[in-house]
């Protein structure tokens, strides 16, 4: 009978010991509202959880460095605005001054602007940086974004910005007159004038092709940015459906374990007590 209760107490602390632990492991689960707190939980599915969590936070990165090309695309575009609006002043002041019927006095105060505009677009090219980085200026070639997770060509784009400069925009071929750009160009007489708005009009050209260009890129990494916000959500959700916890289930099954914990513990208080009774007994009959 002793060796009975015995076995009794070890099968009582055994179930005891298992619902103590499975009550650990509801606690935890409950506490990091995950099914999967750690690892040796479910190893496959801890193992898929890792996997999503490196590919969001690659996604994540390439969707910021996508975000900050845009932003840098649109502060090029703000300065290449400012200096096609310049021109555009330029050429109202060309076409203005290639009329004979002006008088001389109105010609040089007409020259007089004409000659700080152009050097307004230089200081807007000079000023129109991002991070630092000058944008304007013809530096910034084949600079590559990073669009995807992967190092492939197909998840890569090389940006690329014209030079915006007085001494650049208008280029053309020198035909004698000694005129290559905007910065060449005079309006001290009539035929200067009528000159410098040809140059004037091929720099317009040259500026509206640097926004549509640039335009077009902001365009496609509106959707390239969607696409990555898309992406990040639905292996968020595939990561959220892999660790989601229900949690009416988890309380239903601690409720459960604790009141396994407190029969085992009753079993072995009365096993205790039995095993007690019986050798008090057999103290007696001696």
């Amino acid at each position: 009978m002793i060796q009975g209760l015995q076995r009794a107490m070890y099968t009582a602390y055994d179930n005891y010991k298992r619902a103590t632990e499975d009550i650990e492991k509801n606690v935890e689960k409950i506490a990091s509202g995950s099914r999967i707190p750690s690892f040796s939980d479910d190893s496959v599915d801890s193992a898929s959880v890792v996997r999503m969590t490196n590919k969001i936070t690659a996604l994540e990165q390439a969707n910021r460095n996508v975000k900050n090309s845009q932003d840098l695309l649109i502060t090029a575009d703000t300065g290449i605005a400012q200096v096609r609006t310049i021109v555009e002043r330029l050429k109202e002041i060309g076409i203005q001054s290639a009329n004979e019927n002006i008088s001389q006095e109105e010609r040089t105060i007409l020259s007089d602007e004409y000659s700080q505009l152009i050097d307004e677009i230089d200081f807007v090219v000079s000023t129109t940086k991002y991070n630092g980085i000058e944008l304007l200026d013809g530096s910034f070639q084949n600079k590559i974004v990073a669009i995807g997770i992967n190092d492939d060509p197909t998840e890569q784009i090389k940006l690329s910005l014209g030079d915006a400069s007085a001494g650049t925009i208008g280029d053309q071929v020198d035909d004698g007159n000694g005129i290559t750009s905007i910065r060449d160009t005079i309006i001290d007489s009539g035929g200067d004038a009528a000159s410098a708005v040809e140059v004037l009009d091929q720099a317009l050209e040259d500026l509206v092709a640097q926004q549509s260009q640039i335009g077009a890129t902001i365009r496609r990494f509106d959707f390239t940015i969607t696409n990555l916000e898309g992406m990040i959500l639905q292996t968020e959700n595939n990561k959220n459906s892999l660790t989601a916890l229900d949690e009416a289930k988890e309380i239903t099954d601690m409720s459960v374990n604790q009141i396994k914990q407190q029969t085992a513990l009753a079993m072995m208080a009365q096993a205790q007590s039995l095993s007690q009774t019986i050798f008090q007994m057999l103290q007696n009959h001696r």
